[in-house]
């Protein structure tokens, strides 16, 4: 068996209107002045003058024009006092600019390691798909959030063919799956909003994960005469070396993969890894309908497939 089997076979496995309030200025007539009676001949010939006569609007004076000034630019801050009141009342999902929010919640994502990844290294295995979930914890600023999570993802796999793609056909393995992984990570998102409840999410995540549980691994040898040797299907786990005797071809003695050998760690001389990165890119969807609650639909690629997640978080 090559050795660069089994570091091929763990890569491939372990791989989102300013308000103005209108101004008028009403000036009241001033009171007619007493006057004595005319003859009607008098007043219709007076009428004519005095609506020829009438004096034209006075200009604004210096003190008007200066509180209309100050009142304009109130108007502002009037409108900015009042987006505050709305952001403060108590269900409102606005968020002011400069203003940092805090959220605690969980986090549910569905982790695809597509069959066409593995075959990229090797021949067989199978699309896997590992949940993942765990606590999180966001801060926001600015339509920019960092989400701090620890979650744990299971990348169990029934028995399944798989080889390195430079092997020959004597190198076929059943392989089972129990791997586990507490990750440790951080995505770091920007929002483009679409109204105080909707947002369209975009950015990165970055972090490690810790690996244990068991990798295990036995020679295998086709069951049948219609094995197929490039997809490994219908090979059977050898019972030990040599056995079956007329397999001995494919059960032989250049390894000790037989009843139930699991492969070591790092530390123990094996290929199977402590620590595996995590980086993705990813996108989604943000929903606020309410100051204290924010859901998230999430989706991404990255060094462990590609995923679809959920997230819930409380405004606190």
């Amino acid at each position: 068996m090559s050795p660069r089997f089994t570091s091929m076979l763990v890569l491939a496995f372990a791989v989102t209107a300013t308000l103005f309030a209108p101004l008028a200025r009403a000036a009241d007539p001033e009171p007619p002045k007493a006057t004595t009676p005319a003859p009607a001949a008098e007043k219709a010939e007076k009428a004519e003058p005095a609506a020829a006569d009438a004096p034209a609007e006075a200009p604004m004076s210096a003190s008007e024009a200066a509180a209309l000034k100050e009142a304009e630019e109130a108007a502002p801050k009037e409108n900015k006092d009042a987006l505050v009141a709305d952001a403060e009342a108590g269900g409102s999902p606005v968020e002011l600019p400069g203003v940092t929010y805090y959220g605690i919640g969980a986090r549910y994502r569905a982790i695809i390691v597509p069959k066409f990844m593995m075959n990229l290294f090797g021949d067989g295995g199978r699309t896997v798909v590992a949940h993942g979930f765990g606590p999180e914890f966001t801060i926001r600023k600015n339509a920019f959030e960092y989400n701090l999570s620890a979650w744990f993802a299971s990348y169990a796999m029934d028995p399944t063919p798989f080889k390195a793609s430079s092997d020959d056909r004597n190198a076929w393995e059943i392989v089972q799956s129990k791997i586990k992984i507490l990750y440790l990570t951080a995505d770091f998102v920007w929002s483009q909003d679409f109204s105080p409840e909707f947002a369209f999410n975009y950015g990165v995540g970055a972090g490690f994960g810790l690996v244990w549980g068991d990798l295990r691994r036995n020679q295998a040898y086709p069951g049948s005469p219609s094995a197929n040797d490039s997809t490994g299907e219908g090979y059977v786990p050898c019972i030990a070396q040599n056995t079956p005797v007329e397999q001995s071809a494919f059960c032989g003695t250049d390894n000790t993969h037989y009843a139930g050998y699991t492969e070591p760690n790092w530390a123990n001389g094996g290929s199977k890894p402590i620590i595996f990165p995590w980086l993705a890119l990813q996108t989604g969807l943000r929903y606020k309908p309410h100051r204290n609650f924010i859901a998230r639909l999430d989706a991404g690629f990255g060094t462990s497939g590609f995923f679809l997640g959920l997230g819930a978080d409380y405004g606190l």
